[in-house]
């Protein structure tokens, strides 16, 4: 092994207790994106964070940058021509219920770290912030500086990446480590839109579901006229409550909209229910029909969007049920084929939509993006994972977006290595991944993860 490679891994393991410390530090920040705060441009909590990293950056010697709130650089200057950026985002999607413990305290457990944003994506910043630590401190040179960088919208819509690359310069390279090992170098496309009724409800008087486009939901409810229904032979998924008015709840499991196998969409399970239901208004029934054919198939085929190539198959997700003065939406987030193109989907659910008496919203669309699987970097990514895990694995595209789809020359990788499969026995269904409650990560794997992505951090410094 390299020389440079064993010193590195060395400081990294050296330090594993410093990381995991400055990695709670951050997640004891609430830092969701919020675009509607009077506090600009994503409200406190998302500066709160930038200035905790610049500080930590400060604090071990390197140059920082704020570029107006919107993203943050933390940067190890070389003082040469050219860089390799590091990507990773510090807003984090709502926290939900149902936690064990305050998601805003992360604590340890068996030898995982249990908070929000633990694993997406705090621990992208910090492991990389460790690995300009060790490069700086074991003398290691680089081609090129080496540049972190910290945005604080990636879960809602990446409106601090519009900004930045319409006004910065961006890296020669870019790595996001906020992906699966050995990494990805493409996305999908992406298409967010709601399906708004053009009637009002008559019985229900409300309904809700969902924080955000990229989650699941595991909780959905409605409230209902009191009037008689036919509440017999209820599923497992719903629960009746009768009061002043009646309250119908479904419940789910939570997963992340681009993988959306062997999950339970509450909205779908309470659609389903509504729209059965004896004694509901017919025209709500319609209406509750319509959005439960939308998420029956994930992968959208009643709205006519739905393709597979040689990459994989497009996904659709309702994933936001919202209520105004009668009128229901279903916000739903589609994630399509790398050969497809967002026209034709747009086209296709405006078609649909207008055919069932529904009127659709686009509220934002990416197009995919590819990187060639045989190009140098790439390659060079590719043998680096296969060597330090003994494995033969090949770059993958992703359904996930994340901010290596707006940046040019990027690819998305790992920060954890390992870990996930001795998850403890304790935790519910639906819980302990990203975007679910109770996220946690496995310690030994992300240290694991620290060392891998700094080798093909620097294998590609070499490269290019």
């Amino acid at each position: 092994m390299d020389n440079n490679l064993k010193r590195l891994y060395q400081y990294i393991d050296d330090h594993k207790d410093d990381i995991i410390q400055e990695l709670t530090d951050i997640c004891s920040i609430k830092s969701v994106s919020d675009a509607t705060s009077d506090i600009k441009p994503f409200g406190q909590g998302c500066i709160d964070a930038i200035e905790c990293m610049l500080e930590k950056g400060k604090k071990h010697g390197f140059e920082t940058h704020n570029y107006e709130n919107y993203v943050g650089k933390v940067a190890f200057n070389r003082h040469v021509k050219e860089s390799i950026g590091v990507w990773a985002h510090l807003d984090v999607v709502p926290e939900g219920e149902d936690w064990m413990s305050d998601p805003y305290q992360p604590v340890i457990r068996d030898g995982f770290l249990f908070g929000r944003g633990v694993n997406d994506n705090k621990s992208g910043a910090i492991g990389t912030l460790y690995i300009l630590k060790a490069l700086k401190e074991c003398n290691i040179p680089t081609k090129h500086n080496i540049e972190l960088y910290c945005g604080t919208s990636e879960e809602t819509g990446m409106a601090d990446m519009d900004y930045f690359v319409s006004h910065y310069p961006c890296p020669k390279f870019s790595f996001v480590p906020d992906m699966g090992f050995p990494g990805s170098c493409g996305e999908f496309g992406r298409v967010l839109y709601h399906l708004e009724s053009k009637e009002k409800c008559t019985d229900v008087l409300d309904i809700h579901a969902g924080e955000a486009y990229n989650i699941i939901p595991s909780y959905a409810y409605a409230f209902l006229k009191d009037k008689e229904y036919n509440f017999n032979d209820l599923p497992e998924t719903i629960k009746v409550t009768k009061e002043e008015t009646i309250k119908i709840e479904a419940f789910g499991t939570n997963g992340h909209v681009a993988a959306p196998e062997g999950k339970i969409n509450a909205i779908y399970e309470l659609t389903k229910f509504l729209c059965t239901l004896e004694g509901l208004n017919e025209k709500d029934k319609e209406i509750f029909d319509f959005f439960t054919k939308v998420n029956e198939d994930p992968t959208g085929h009643f709205l006519n969007i739905d393709k597979t190539d040689e990459i994989g198959q497009t996904v659709s997700c309702g994933s936001m049920l919202l209520y105004n003065d009668g009128y229901v939406s279903l916000g739903n987030d589609c994630r399509h084929c790398v050969t497809d193109k967002n026209e034709r989907l747009v086209n296709n659910i405006i078609e649909k939509a207008e055919a069932c008496n529904f009127k659709a919203i686009i509220k934002d669309t990416s197009q995919p993006y590819y990187l060639d699987k045989n190009s140098l970097p790439i390659q060079t990514i590719t043998k680096v994972f296969n060597e330090y895990t003994n494995s033969e694995r090949e770059v993958f595209v992703s359904k996930g977006g994340t901010y290596a789809g707006q940046l040019p020359n990027a690819v998305a990788t790992g920060i954890v290595y390992g870990g996930y499969e001795n998850l403890p026995t304790y935790l519910k269904p639906g819980h302990g991944s990203v975007h679910q409650p109770d996220e946690c990560l496995p310690i030994d794997g992300f240290i694991e993860g620290i060392k891998l992505f700094a080798t093909m951090l620097l294998a590609v410094d070499e490269v290019i």
